[in-house]
């Protein structure tokens, strides 16, 4: 099937689709490879015969095995020159005609060279904040305002899991040299998710190889959250073993990371992060669970499963962004972890949250005939590497968490 980019005029398609008819001028794309190495002579070319077809009042269809990548970048190409376009625009137009959103970042980047089209300036300073509407990257936008130029766009404004050369245009448009990749499916823990992250990183790393941005990847210590002990203490060099959905997609998303980093020339930094949590915050959801039933008088379930009770090692918000802001100033390590000061059984989280509102707590304990990971994150790395460690005690963080959100908005 052809697939008209201008009616009648101009298209692409499979080669196998191809029928040859009189008036047709058939661009042959196939003899690319469909990466980046084209020559800009073979590009030029190959645009050159197809604006020569449109010149002379022909249909001009190009193709290769699959009608993709190969031969819309062409197209492209035939479209800026013959209008005077910009790249990205014509890129713009092929994909809204064609609906194609897999054309290859690395065959528009020779496609820029094969047009002399001038590369963009980044600006050190530019950073783009994926998930920046979120609780976490609205805080660091926040704190970032002041000494960078913060970019948070919506879904809406920019959709991460379309095509990769919108979010292209984006970075080139705002000089974006940093990328703090917070985004994330709102359900996270289903099968789904991992395939919406996993290709929505992809995306991301694909524009960080061509426009040699930067990439700040947040993980968590849920990569380790296939070991079954009382506590364990996980430091960068731990070998990951997660267990789940969840951990499992955290651990995919590391592995990806990594691999663009050691074949395809990436710059990214990896950071592990306890469980945060904040005033606005609607995790971890125990917080809020707790204070509603203790407030009510009624009794707050936890957990006992059989290796033992939970724990949570909580950093504050506050702690975690400045962690964050580190690992952009200064971070040139592959791999951080930011953990909370210690870690708690989810029985004294929930007492203490007790004796901060002034509300006797009543618990009940519930069996649960699985075991659990209770991980304490190692971040004398960091301390090290960084100066940081978090400073708020579990205490303060509750109190500024709880009795704030009485005087603000209402809890999740």
């Amino acid at each position: 099937m052809i697939r008209w980019i201008i009616p009648e005029l101009l298209g692409t398609a499979p080669d196998s689709d191809y029928v040859d008819e009189d008036g047709n001028v058939k661009v042959d794309a196939r003899t690319l490879v469909d990466k980046h190495g084209n020559s800009p002579a073979a590009l030029r070319n190959k645009i050159d015969e197809g604006v020569s077809g449109l010149k002379a009042g022909r249909r001009v269809i190009i193709v290769c095995d699959f009608g993709v990548s190969r031969s819309n970048t062409i197209a492209a190409g035939i479209l800026a020159k013959s209008r005077g376009m910009a790249i990205d625009a014509a890129v713009a137009e092929i994909v809204e005609a064609t609906g194609e959103s897999s054309i290859k970042l690395d065959m528009i980047e020779d496609l820029r060279a094969a047009l002399n089209s001038h590369p963009v300036e980044q600006k050190a300073n530019h950073i783009l904040i994926t998930g920046g509407t979120g609780f976490l990257g609205a805080n660091l936008a926040l704190r970032l305002s002041g000494t960078h130029s913060v970019f948070t766009p919506t879904r809406t404004q920019l959709d991460l899991a379309g095509p990769t050369s919108r979010l292209d245009h984006y970075c080139r448009e705002n000089s974006i040299s940093t990328i703090v990749h917070l985004a994330y499916p709102r359900i996270y823990t289903n099968n789904s998710a991992m395939g919406e992250s996993l290709t929505i990183l992809r995306n991301v790393l694909d524009v960080c190889k061509v426009r040699g941005t930067r990439l700040i990847q947040p993980s968590g210590s849920v990569v380790f959250s296939g070991y079954r002990s009382p506590l364990m203490v996980a430091d960068t060099a731990t070998a990951a073993r997660p267990r789940g959905v969840y951990g499992q997609t955290k651990f995919l998303e590391e592995m990806l990371v990594r691999n663009a980093v050691e074949n395809e020339g990436v710059s990214a930094t990896i950071v592990r992060i306890s469980p945060v949590y904040g005033r606005q915050s609607a995790r971890p959801r125990l917080i809020w669970f707790a204070r509603q039933y203790i407030r009510e008088n009624k009794p707050v379930v936890t957990h006992v499963y059989r290796n033992g009770r939970p724990r949570l090692q909580l950093l504050h918000s506050d702690d975690a962004i400045a962690g964050i802001i580190e690992v952009i100033r200064s971070g040139r390590a592959p791999l951080y972890h930011l953990g909370g000061q210690a870690s708690y059984e989810t029985i004294e989280i929930v007492r203490r949250i007790g004796r901060i509102l002034g509300k006797e707590v009543l618990v009940e304990e519930a069996q649960i005939g699985e075991d659990v990971a209770n991980i304490l994150l190692d971040s004398s790395g960091s301390n090290e590497l960084l100066g940081w460690k978090a400073v708020v005690d579990l205490d303060t963080g509750l109190a500024r968490t709880l009795l704030e959100q009485e005087d603000g908005a209402a809890a999740p």
